[in-house]
């Protein structure tokens, strides 16, 4: 009980202290979170993401490994999604929004600084591979499913080459071998600058938009989805991440990431291309507090 307890008071109350002061931020003034996400989307996550790939030391079966396992599961909760939705005959637009609850995973707002407080400067470095590896995957998944199949595999993977983050994932790897070399004053404002406003700005974001959240909506499907999000997934990362090779930190990461809640970029998609909006947000709101009991439990086994 007391590793119980100070897991929750060290790494999950941090955490959640962020989300929550945003939260009341949220509900009293009502800001608009879109200028946030736009600034998190294309200038504080992919300065993150490239900080990280350039000073990365990880060796490289390691990287295969833990992107191994976030295809993995992506794919493993889709194929459930599929199975779970045509089990129960729903319409199109709560089927779409159903799939895309569970493919997608928060790995970024909430993922990167639990395993930084878990597992310190060596966790979050992993948690970054595992994220970077999600958000594309999940974006191309997450696009299709939620426009109900109109939108083309081609046209999804598009739009997730639109945004700057795998360049800014290349670009670091680039400086990493020592292929290329970036300017000072560049290297300083996107690594010691903007890469620090990535995860407070990611928990403020969550907060604003969990403000705006109503629980309302199918109880049954929402169950459902904070099932498969929270305790399957995992439960499916264990033997891909046995199957890759992976152990100490890599191996916890891998299967604390697969563990994370609904995206809120779940809710953004399902709203863009028509589905069922606020199913999407209910889960959300749903297995991102549902999560605070079972990542204290998962945490406690793996630590």
């Amino acid at each position: 009980m007391t590793e119980i307890l100070t897991i929750i008071f060290n790494v999950i109350a941090p955490i959640f202290l962020i989300i929550g002061a945003a939260y009341f931020i949220g509900k009293r003034f009502n800001p608009d979170p879109k200028p946030i996400s736009v600034l998190l989307i294309y200038l504080f996550t992919p300065s993150l993401v490239f900080r990280g790939f350039s000073s990365m030391t990880i060796a490289g079966s390691e990287i295969g490994g833990i992107a191994g396992v976030a295809v993995g599961v992506s794919l493993s909760m889709m194929v459930l999604g599929i199975v779970v939705t045509r089990y129960h005959h729903w319409n199109t637009e709560l089927s779409g929004a159903f799939i895309v609850s569970v493919i997608m995973v928060n790995a970024a707002n909430y993922g990167i600084p639990l395993n930084q407080f878990a597992f310190g400067d060596a966790g979050a470095e992993r948690a970054l591979i595992y994220y970077s590896v999600t958000v594309l995957i999940g974006n191309a998944l997450g696009i299709f499913f939620a426009s109900g199949g109109s939108v083309s595999p081609l046209h999804a993977l598009k739009n997730v080459l639109s945004v700057p983050l795998t360049y800014a994932a290349i670009a670091g790897l680039l400086v990493n071998a020592g292929i290329i070399t970036l300017p000072l004053p560049v290297m300083r404002a996107v690594s010691d600058i903007a890469a620090n406003g990535s995860i407070p700005g990611m928990l403020a974001l969550l907060g604003l938009k969990l403000a705006q959240t109503s629980i309302k909506g199918r109880l049954r499907p929402i169950v459902l989805a904070t099932l498969l999000r929270l305790v399957v997934a995992p439960f499916i990362a264990l033997p891909l991440a046995l199957l890759f090779g992976l152990s100490g930190v890599s191996l916890k990461v891998a299967i604390i990431e697969s563990a994370m809640p609904t995206a809120v970029l779940a809710n953004a998609l399902v709203t863009e291309f028509g589905g069922d909006a606020e199913f999407t947000s209910a889960t959300t709101m749903v297995s991102t507090l549902v999560s605070i009991l079972t990542l204290t439990v998962l945490l406690s086994l793996l630590m």
